[in-house]
């Protein structure tokens, strides 16, 4: 790591001279009024900071395809290499991590005013369902390498300082939207201080934007979608895509011509940065994007509508929750529901849905769950409407309420019920009736287990 161009040793951090520096902002941002009380008060409350944390997430679907394959049929018990990461630096607890909250909340209306912008699977299908293709199509997915890490400081906050317009973020938002000015402060202060702990040391980030910190990921979608914007630009044959989405650093791509025309996109595209490079993938059949494939199946020879499939990872082994782990009931049947809602919206082919259920439920058989309880989910999912499934989600008005927290015991069953019995004593006590106007939900949390005692949110 020391002779890394992302990352330098550094001496232990002052957090609280970064705590200041931002504390100066947020007060002169009071004295303009910018802030209403919650939100000053959650900004200011005080805390006990720490430096940020880096931990790797295993790409494990980046190994060699026969070693995956070795390892899930037991001939080779550890991997001889260790498999490429993805490193996070978590920023909770830290002097960024409320104001970067705070900053985020401008950023993401920025993003989805984007035209490639797409929100999330639900999103991409909608979009993708919409378009009638010409028959002869290529569908293309890219993947910017390293994105996060390979944009400077200067330039994610350039491409902020472009995009940001306080005057028409204003009318989308209920808070006061600071100046550009404070905005680029607050998150040159995010950007510059990405101070972590790593086997007793301590670093820090020196190029790009933390993956870990909350605004990272709007951050560099402001940068990348003005990369991409110049690509296209410059592609002489811009005119024969038929559709450009992007998630993050991926985008798909379907596009009315050659197969050479399309490889010269993705050459524009490393030309324009130094450091960041594409990879990418064409074909004329099917091709993966998100967690479906997209192909051309029967809807497409009939209609010049693409198909849509469930995309399940070759690294996948299907650990399900075991039936015999101390949950409640409705954490089982909850996430049945979920993954057969998710299938039942991710497949437009009735033929395709059946077998991909059938698949699930086989494998929720292996985790020791029995048909009884699972047939009926599953058939109740089935009758369902898929464009309901689709519609985007409009955001509820939660109503204030009480929450009963505990630790779920299997021993110890009816909590809710044995409350609701017995509510007459509270609604009719003096006191209690003003504090709880109305039953509490009943919420669980995890009990420590043997990964909390032997894991380590420190990496050494």
């Amino acid at each position: 790591m020391l002779n890394s161009p992302h990352y330098e040793e550094v001496e232990q951090p002052n957090l609280h001279e970064i705590d200041n520096a931002i504390m100066k902002i947020i007060g002169e941002m009071k004295m303009n009024s910018m802030f209403d009380k919650e939100t000053i008060k959650y900004l200011t409350s005080g805390q006990t900071y720490r430096v940020g944390r880096l931990y790797l997430l295993p790409k494990i679907h980046k190994l060699n395809e026969q070693l995956i394959t070795n390892v899930r049929h037991g001939a080779c018990n550890e991997l001889p290499i260790m498999p490429p990461g993805r490193p996070i630096i978590s920023q909770i607890g830290t002097p960024a991590e409320r104001i970067g909250h705070y900053c985020d909340y401008f950023l993401v209306p920025i993003v989805r005013m984007q035209n490639t912008y797409i929100k999330d699977t639900s999103d991409f299908i909608n979009k993708i369902e919409s378009l009638k293709l010409n028959p002869d199509c290529l569908l293309k997915t890219y993947d910017v390498t390293s994105m996060y890490t390979n944009m400077t400081f200067d330039e994610l906050l350039n491409a902020v300082g472009r995009s940001y317009n306080e005057h028409t973020l204003q009318s989308q938002l209920e808070l006061n939207c600071p100046t550009k000015q404070n905005m680029l402060d607050l998150l040159k202060i995010i950007l510059e201080n990405n101070y972590f702990e790593f086997n007793g040391k301590h670093y820090r980030q020196r190029i790009g934007a933390a993956m870990g910190a909350v605004p990272s990921p709007e951050i560099c979608d402001i940068r990348m979608y003005e990369i991409t914007n110049a690509m296209m630009s410059q592609f002489q044959y811009r005119e024969k895509i038929a559709f450009h989405g992007r998630y993050r650093d991926g985008g798909f791509i379907i596009y009315n011509g050659t197969l050479q025309e399309a490889n010269h996109l993705f050459e524009i595209g490393t030309a324009i940065h130094d450091l960041l490079k594409f990879t990418y993938e064409i074909s004329e059949t099917e091709m993966t994007f998100l967690d479906t494939t997209v192909f051309k199946g029967n809807r497409f020879s009939t209609q010049n509508v693409l198909d849509i499939k469930t995309h399940m990872k070759k690294t996948n082994n299907f650990q399900y929750l075991h039936r015999e782990s101390a949950h409640p009931t409705s954490v089982f049947k909850g996430f049945i529901k979920g993954e057969c809602y998710r299938l039942l919206r991710n497949t437009s082919d009735n033929s395709v849905l059946d077998s991909a259920l059938q698949s699930f439920n086989d494998k929720l058989m292996l985790r020791g769950y029995c048909e009884t309880e699972t047939i009926p989910i599953i058939q109740e999912v089935k009758h369902k409407i898929r464009k309901d499934l689709l519609k985007p989600k409009s955001a509820k008005q939660r109503k204030e309420k009480h929450i009963l927290v505990t630790k779920f015991d299997p021993r110890i069953k009816g909590i809710k019920k044995r409350l609701m019995k017995n509510w007459k004593l509270i609604s009719e006590d003096s006191l209690l009736k003003t504090i709880f106007q109305s039953a509490p939900m009943i919420a669980y949390k995890k009990h420590q287990n043997l990964g909390d005692i032997l894991a380590s949110s420190i990496v050494y």
